[in-house]
């Protein structure tokens, strides 16, 4: 994938092409406390590198961020055990990417570092924390005298926190030229899901090509307006340049249906490559973007 970043805009990223899949299966067995499912084929703790981040995928689009694991058993964080039923639900399991592999470890993307602390004409990434409550800033930090790395602004080693593909991330660009992230990877071609709270969430439609808002799925999730008063109505705001498209799904009751702007213009071919922010006038909710139908299954 090869996304453009402008300079001096905030441009909304998500992950498109992914890493490898280091286990897959069907699942053994499941628990709601503590919360964990099992394949009994696979030794996790000889499998998966201490300290990194994993998603777990059900064929179903279910997506769990899994960071602990024991033998033969992976610890989720929510209680997935009503979606799983032993011997028969499949899973893929995928390392999440990192700062430094997304971005290079050195840079090679080429964001504009601090060299000094000032912060003066510097590139940002903006990450979700793991609670999708706030955003870690994380920047390229070179002196000019050997001191290099990526580092969030309190300070911290940033280079192995994970960029996880269910959400999207802002790059922050100061004044220069675009500059082009590009991402090489697996295709997922399969639902992804995940869980809305009130206000904005910041989604990810992670097929790299051929998704629309026609094709996502996403009506079937969110609260559609029925009247023209937005009452109540989810939306989905999709960047186009600096500025966003806000779009919304109408259902009248009387078979009038469809994805509009807000101006009533048709949205149904909007693209949904990569990132974009879904408004949520309630939560949580659980939510799932399709693959486009051209793709094969799991």
């Amino acid at each position: 994938m090869t996304k453009s970043l402008p300079a001096n805009q905030f441009t909304l990223v998500g992950l498109t092409v992914h890493n490898p899949t280091v286990a897959a299966g069907v699942l053994d067995a499941k628990s709601s406390s503590p919360k964990s499912v099992t394949d009994n084929e696979v030794n996790f703790t000889n499998t998966l590198a201490a300290g990194a981040t994993y998603i777990l995928e059900l064929a179903d689009g279910t997506v769990q961020e899994v960071t602990s694991w024991s033998g033969s058993v992976l610890t989720t964080p929510d209680n997935i055990a009503s979606l799983v039923t032993p011997g028969t639900t499949k899973y893929k399991l995928r390392k999440a990417a990192t700062v430094s592999e997304v971005f290079g470890a050195t840079n090679t993307v080429g964001l504009s570092p601090d060299s000094d602390g000032s912060f003066t004409g510097t590139d940002f990434i903006l990450v979700l924390n793991s609670a999708g409550t706030a955003f870690v800033t994380v920047y390229y930090f070179n002196d000019g005298a050997g001191t290099t790395g990526w580092f969030t602004e309190a300070g911290d080693p940033a280079e192995n926190i994970a960029l996880v593909y269910p959400d999207s991330f802002f790059v922050k660009r100061a004044s220069g030229v675009t500059k082009n992230l590009v991402v090489s990877g697996e295709v997922k071609t399969t639902p992804t899901g995940g869980s809305l709270v009130g206000g904005y969430n910041y989604a990810n439609g992670v097929a790299p090509t051929g998704s629309t808002l026609g094709t996502s799925g996403l009506e079937a999730y969110l609260t559609p307006d029925t009247d023209g008063s937005f009452s109540g109505t989810d939306f989905v705001l999709i960047q186009q340049g600096a500025a966003y498209v806000t779009t919304y799904y109408f259902n009248d009751g009387a078979g009038t249906t469809g994805w509009f702007t807000e101006a009533g213009d048709p949205a149904e071919g909007i693209s949904l490559d990569g990132g974009f922010l879904l408004k949520s006038a309630s939560g949580p909710k659980a939510f799932k973007v399709s693959a486009p139908s051209s793709y094969s299954g799991f």
